[in-house]
């Protein structure tokens, strides 16, 4: 699976999926499939865009298309529901939602007037609904699916703050947005080799200072930690499914040495690539 830009599979013709996890870590990414997120046990903590949160159970979280997007469990424990789905499933091939954006990306538990708590129990059922539906998968399924993800999205354009997108006024953060997701698919594409964030910045054209803020803003950490994550994710990949020695797959993905990569990945992952293996 690609760190950067995902394209998505499905196990059918029918993009659509739902995907129940348990304390989830996972790097910025952006894909062009919306991606709602419900916690239903713990805590997470999800950064979309430059906006971040510590989700509780029952709030949610709505990935548009190209949002580029994070999860952090490293100091919590949490059980999450991921409905994923193509846009197109709802008349909306380009990418969801069109000439708007949602004000924030968080929805927190947190409604006082009825009318709230009404659609947020609307908004949670129908997300039970389409789990049930996609695991049961009864005649007609599919069709039923696709009405309950219209109800869904008209439920939010509906009732939740949007900010209509001015091409002028929002033509910065676009630009920001298609940088990072160049920055990533740069990193995810040469981690194998020596790429430092003077190389970075200079592929995101923008000063050294600024960049490592811009990165750590977007993606929930520093351009090191990111880069270190990437390489000990495929590290880890080779390590199970290969019999290379360890001294190869270090060089491979980008080590210099076997003492640095056997620090930095049991930092990440707490064993030792031995241990893994």
């Amino acid at each position: 699976m690609k760190a950067f830009h995902e394209n998505r599979t499905y196990h059918s013709t029918f993009p659509f999926t739902v995907i129940m996890s348990n304390d989830i870590d996972f790097l910025a990414h952006w894909h062009n499939d919306l991606e709602i997120v419900y916690v239903f046990e713990g805590s997470i903590r999800m950064g979309i865009n430059s906006e971040t949160r510590i989700l509780k159970a029952g709030d949610m979280a709505i990935c548009s298309s190209g949002d580029i997007h994070y999860y952090d469990s490293k100091d919590s424990s949490s059980k999450i529901m991921m409905v994923i789905f193509n846009p197109s499933l709802i008349g909306f091939p380009g990418g969801w939602p069109l000439n708007v954006r949602l004000t924030s990306p968080f929805m927190e538990k947190r409604a006082i007037r009825e009318e709230e708590v009404r659609i947020n129990n609307r908004l949670s059922q129908i997300l039970q609904e389409l789990m049930d539906e996609y695991n049961q998968k009864l005649e007609y399924h599919e069709q039923v699916i696709i009405g309950l993800l219209h109800e869904w999205s008209g439920l939010i354009l509906r009732h939740v703050p949007l900010d209509k997108i001015n091409p002028q006024k929002d033509k910065r953060r676009i630009t920001n947005m298609k940088i990072m997701q160049g920055v990533l698919e740069y990193l995810d594409v040469n981690y194998m080799h020596p790429i430092t964030l003077v190389d970075a910045a200079r592929q995101a054209n923008m000063s050294l200072f600024y960049f490592s803020r811009f990165f750590k803003s977007l993606s929930g950490m520093s351009y090191i930690a990111y880069l270190s994550n990437i390489r000990v994710n495929q590290a880890e990949q080779l390590l199970l499914t290969t019999d290379k020695s360890i001294l190869d797959i270090a060089l491979e993905c980008g080590f210099t040495n076997i003492r640095t990569f056997n620090r930095v990945f049991k930092q990440i992952k707490q064993r030792t690539p031995s241990e893994l293996r």
